[in-house]
């Protein structure tokens, strides 16, 4: 607080009725949602459920909801996009620059393929 930074709270999939109350009551900036149980990293589907548990959150508190972990394609992110505030994304972006020799290049180019879906047109 004395230098102006929030503390970010995490919400997961399986986060009960008591822990969500408990973020809503000390969030501040945002509230993050973990898309999937488990570690960070792409994963091939996202949780069934995820944007109704964006909506539950989302119905408790003013706060921005961004998703993330798990999130790693621009299907994905697009999905995601539809009932979030925000997409996070990380591994995916570490695991196209780590594999490229041009890596400003190629961090630039897979930040526009997620964007591409984002856009509020």
């Amino acid at each position: 607080d004395e230098h102006g930074l929030a503390l970010v709270y995490f919400l997961a999939p399986t986060s009960d009725d008591r822990r969500i109350e408990h973020v809503v009551a000390g969030a501040r900036g945002f509230i993050y949602m973990v898309s999937v149980t488990g570690v960070t990293g792409s994963r091939n589907k996202l949780s069934g459920d995820l944007a109704q548990l964006v909506m539950q959150v989302r119905s408790r508190s003013d706060l921005p909801v961004a998703v993330g972990f798990g999130i790693g394609t621009p299907e994905q992110a697009t999905e995601v996009g539809k009932y979030a505030d925000g997409v996070i994304v990380g591994s995916a972006l570490i695991n196209a620059v780590e594999q490229a020799a041009d890596k400003p290049a190629a961090a630039a180019a897979f930040v526009r393929s997620l964007e591409i879906g984002l856009r509020l047109d």
